[in-house]
Formats: structure tokens, sequence, C-alpha cells
């Protein structure tokens, strides 16, 4: 099923996160059963696009997590489109990861980061790090300026995007950047022998 055919089930805001997640994915050239985990569920756009190109998805927020964004139904989305089978839900922090060490091939937040409490960024990027395969990427998307506004008609309080560089503390790990529709791309990738 096409992104277009999905987006006019899914709405919209599939289309604008399955082009930006699409573009990460070009670089990342992932192994077809690459296992992702997204950090921050919300309405599951994410984890539907990434189970749609045949991704094994564990996705997941906190239990606590009474935010606009969370606690939506994602599986409904899922069921619809025919991937649900290939998305497993867990609560869980971002700074508190209940996973092993190199779990995953990818470590996606889809507009997540600037949500978490300042204070828990730092070991959330660290968290993120150690569930990455050594080589693996874990990858934020951050609102640029024109998706903020959209957002702010919605959500006045929404907060500004973070820089995840700011909380990087390993210097073996590299970053690039590019520049999504609507999101800032940011792709962390530790060396293969780490």
């Amino acid at each position: 099923m096409s992104r277009v055919a999905i987006s006019s089930i899914l709405g919209p805001r599939f289309q604008i996160v399955s082009e930006d997640v699409a573009k990460a994915l070009q670089r990342l050239s992932l192994p077809a059963n690459a296992t992702i985990l997204d950090v921050g569920t919300g309405s599951g756009n994410c984890a539907v696009y990434l189970a749609t190109q045949g991704y094994r998805v564990v996705t997941g927020e906190p239990a606590t997590d009474r935010s606009i964004y969370a606690r939506r139904d994602w599986a409904s989305a899922a069921m619809e489109v025919g991937v649900l089978d290939r998305i497993d839900f867990q609560a869980f922090a971002a700074s508190k990861l209940p996973f092993a060490p190199g779990e995953f091939d990818a470590v996606f937040f889809f507009g997540v980061l600037h949500h978490i409490d300042e204070v828990d960024r730092r070991e959330a990027f660290r968290e993120a790090l150690r569930v990455a395969k050594p080589g693996g990427a874990v990858v934020f998307f951050e609102p640029r300026q024109e998706m903020l506004e959209k957002v702010r008609v919605d959500d006045p309080a929404h907060p500004p995007a973070a820089n995840p560089s700011e909380y990087l503390t390993s210097e073996a790990v590299s970053e690039q950047r590019m520049a999504g529709s609507w999101m800032d791309i940011f792709i962390y990738r530790q060396p293969a022998s780490a």
C-alpha cells in the first residue's frame, strides 16, 4: 500500500511523518529484517509507516503520560493498514528503557525529545545509544519552525524544538543532520565495534 493510499486512511499527518521517516531510512540502509524502537507512540504514524516498510517495530510511551499526544488509538490505524502484527506496544519511559543492550537496529524519536523533561533528555539519549546495536542508529526528528507554528494552532503551549546534540555525551558517536519536509532529522551512530 502506498503512502498516499495510507494517508487517505490515516490522514494528512501520516503523509508528513512518512515523508521524513522515508528520508531518514534512505540514509540508514537498515537490513530488511531490522527491529526498530519507536519512542513515543502518539497516534502511531511513525510505527505504522516503519511497519509498512517491513520492519518489526517496538513502540511505547510512559503509562503516566496524560498529554494530548499520548494514549492515542494507534492500534486501530495499524489494523486498518494491515500491519498490527508487526508492531508491539510496551509502556516505558525514554530515560529508563526496559530493553537489553544492542537490542535494536535503530531507535527513532519522532517529535519526542522536546516533550521529554529537560532533566531527563541526556539519560534518554544515553539509553537510546545503549539499546541500539553497535553500528546502529539513533534518529531524532525535531520540528522546524513552520511545523511548530501549525502545531501551536491546536496546542499553544507546545514546547520549542530540542537540539539532540546538546545531550550527547560520547565523542565516539557520529552525527549527521538533514532537513526533512517538516522536521529536522538528526542521525547518530556509534562505531560498529562499540
